[in-house]
């Protein structure tokens, strides 16, 4: 899997959740997140590795740095627990669950295996709707805890542009706060949430603004504002609109394409999967649309982004 295309999917329950992650915590549990979705079967028995390697590549960091930061993590996320909004028999409850079941660090070769708790499996794997996903390169030049936890949190809200309105509280719990870390709201404001949004802004795919609301003279609640960032057009898509005949993809061909754009948070954004529909359901419906040569041309900018070199015709 190239780096570019590592995608990180969760359920919103995940998203939405309470858990207070260090960033390297944060940065392994990312990829194990990836690394598992791209295993036939997942149970809380299936080893999942992350290499120091790997860890080193992604997140631009130093080899003798990555060893201890993977060793340090793999003690610390054991006892790591996250609450997440939930039901029994019926009625609205808060869940409390761990990460990982196990987990082990090899010394010798920098290696860390995390066995997910079944909680995490239900939440990354067999989704069906209510889901979020992004590419992992969005939020790995990030330093910040806090910077991936409000991408996250704001990642969903992208095509309708106005996340929920959150109150200063829930946003504390969310962001993985304690009572006493920054309690005045300026503090939080200046030293968290401001230069979280700086960072997504600088280094990530959206521009974020926010609204505040008072009741009487205390800022109570915050409206974020999401947009994207322009696209710059490939020269594979200006090139691609002068040509008007499109060779068919071979079923081989739509059927990795169509499990590629299923997976492309810009493609999911343009052509959204039906509501309780499966990733696979939704992989194999974009398949059978590009055996037909004008959704090659349709989607092309989409197809450009996950690897396509289009073919043109012979006449």
């Amino acid at each position: 899997m190239s780096k570019d295309s590592r995608l990180v999917v969760k359920d919103n329950s995940l998203i939405d959740a309470s858990f207070n992650l260090s960033l390297v915590e944060q940065r392994l549990m990312l990829m194990a997140i990836v690394e598992a979705r791209e295993l036939d079967k997942l149970t809380p028995d299936t080893p999942i590795e992350v290499k120091a390697t790997a860890y080193r590549e992604q997140y631009k960091t130093d080899k003798s740095e990555s060893y201890k930061q993977l060793a340090d993590a793999t003690k610390q996320l054991f006892n790591r627990q996250f609450s997440y909004l939930d039901k029994y028999k019926g009625e609205d409850c808060i869940t409390v669950a761990r990460w990982v079941n196990r987990a082990s660090y090899l010394n010798d070769n920098g290696t860390v295996v995390l066995y997910m708790s079944s909680e995490v499996i239900s939440m990354i794997s067999r989704l069906e709707a209510n889901f979020t996903q992004y590419l992992l390169e969005q939020v790995s030049n990030f330093k910040s805890k806090y910077s991936i936890r409000l991408y996250e949190l704001l990642i969903k809200y992208r095509d309708i542009g106005n996340s929920k309105k959150y109150a200063i509280d829930e946003l504390r719990n969310k962001l993985g706060l304690e009572d006493n870390e920054y309690k005045l709201n300026a503090v939080f404001k200046r030293d968290v949430l401001d230069k979280a949004i700086k960072e997504i802004t600088d280094k990530a795919d959206i521009q974020i603004k926010y609204e505040q609301f008072k009741e009487g003279r205390v800022i109570s609640h915050i409206l974020f504002k999401i947009s994207k960032k322009k696209d710059k057009k490939s020269k594979a898509s200006k090139d691609m609109n002068t040509i008007d005949i499109f060779a068919d993809m071979t079923i081989k061909q739509a059927l990795m394409f169509g499990d590629k754009l299923s997976r492309d948070p810009s493609f999911q954004a343009h052509y959204k999967a039906n509501v309780g529909e499966s990733i696979e359901d939704y992989s194999e419906r974009i398949a059978t649309m590009l055996m037909d040569g004008f959704y090659v041309k349709e989607w092309i900018q989409y197809l450009d982004n996950v690897g396509f070199v289009p073919t043109k015709l012979s006449e």
